[in-house]
């Protein structure tokens, strides 16, 4: 054991975020939080005996199938920038993929390499799920059932946690857990109203940072891969348009879209439904996620949401100080809660 184990031992329970782009772990070691992280993503290249043995002595991850090696996480979108071509997801709008043969073992593998094993028998891990869609035509059912088998076959108890809830837990103690908590993911925006830290509503919606990604892409006719490696390391929404290139301009109309978008739905929900409580005083709203990451993504959110008729008073919207660890912090929080409430 290292000095910085010894110092800052690792305590049970793990949070983990299952998103569409990457994957995060939390675990409390000591008084910190310590985060994991891979991208959930793969590239496919022609099997050979030659090339399999350059990846294992360059630590490549990969999952072998019949004739194909599949390069998975942070490497597989390297691959893909270098032919010029698109990576494979194995997970889609939040949820894995009907339309990827290999999504199952290629996820697990993935969940696998950031999770690690449990440090005791039955580690609580509260993991992710998306809320359902309000626009599109697929549930979370089969998707929430296969991560935990996943779980429970590597000997953890597993719970699922909304994860626009766990934006709430993460960001809004202060606030006694109650406000708005809108994650901006790779495959969903999801939404939760929570007023101490019970849910009066939750929801996703289908677009987000990779419908952003093929938008841009169609219209610039440009590899998704390309645009995506922009907007995660260059996009800065904060530049003038006057001095925005066309791949910038074009991600600058779709963030706007996206924005807009998202409140539209929200406004529907409150509007529509019954179990909206009356509000004692204005709500806070925390943004979170990888989409909401670019600098000047919360200003513009600011400035569409001045000019929507928004049913509910407003107190500030503010981004998480980590955005794209929030989920997993949140999850966290709830297992750590759950297992001091259970007094082990």
């Amino acid at each position: 054991m290292s000095k910085d184990e010894k110092s800052n031992p690792v305590e049970a329970g793990k949070g983990l975020d299952i998103g569409t782009a990457f994957i995060y772990c939390a675990q409390k070691r000591g008084s910190q939080v310590a985060f994991r992280t891979q991208r959930n993503a793969f590239f496919d290249i022609e099997y050979s005996e030659f090339t399999r043995g350059i990846l294992e002595k360059s630590n490549v991850k990969y999952v072998q199938s019949k004739d194909k090696l599949y390069v998975v996480g942070d490497d597989a979108i390297k691959f893909a920038n270098v032919f010029a071509k698109n990576t494979r997801r194995p997970m889609k709008n939040g949820v894995l993929s009907p339309e990827e043969p290999e999504a199952l073992p290629i996820v697990e593998m993935i969940i696998k390499s950031v999770l690690g094993s449990p440090s005791k028998k039955d580690e609580l891990c509260y993991y992710s799920i998306p809320g359902m869609p309000v626009d599109a035509n697929f549930d979370t059912i089969y998707h929430e059932n296969i991560i935990k088998g996943f779980l429970e076959k590597w000997g953890y108890r597993s719970k699922p946690i909304n994860e626009g809830l766990t934006i709430v837990f993460s960001e809004l103690v202060e606030d006694n857990f109650t406000g708005m908590g809108i994650s901006f993911g790779g495959g969903m925006a999801n939404v939760c109203l929570a007023i101490m830290a019970t849910p009066v509503f939750s929801f996703s919606v289908a677009r987000a940072g990779d419908w952003i990604d093929e938008q841009v892409a169609r219209v610039t006719n440009e590899p998704v891969s390309k645009i995506t490696t922009f907007k995660e390391t260059s996009l800065n929404l904060k530049k003038p348009e006057s001095q925005m290139t066309r791949i910038e301009q074009a991600l600058s109309i779709y963030y706007n879209h996206l924005i807009q978008y998202v409140l539209d739905e929200i406004k529907k929900e409150i509007t529509n439904s019954p179990r909206i409580p009356q509000l004692e005083k204005p709500i806070p709203i925390v943004i979170s996620g990888g989409t909401a990451s670019p600098p000047g993504f919360l200003e513009r959110f600011k400035g569409i949401l001045e000019r929507t008729d928004f049913p509910v008073e407003v107190r500030e919207a503010r981004l998480a100080p980590h955005p794209l660890y929030t989920t997993a912090k949140g999850a966290l929080i709830a297992a750590i809660a759950d297992r001091e409430g259970q007094g082990s």
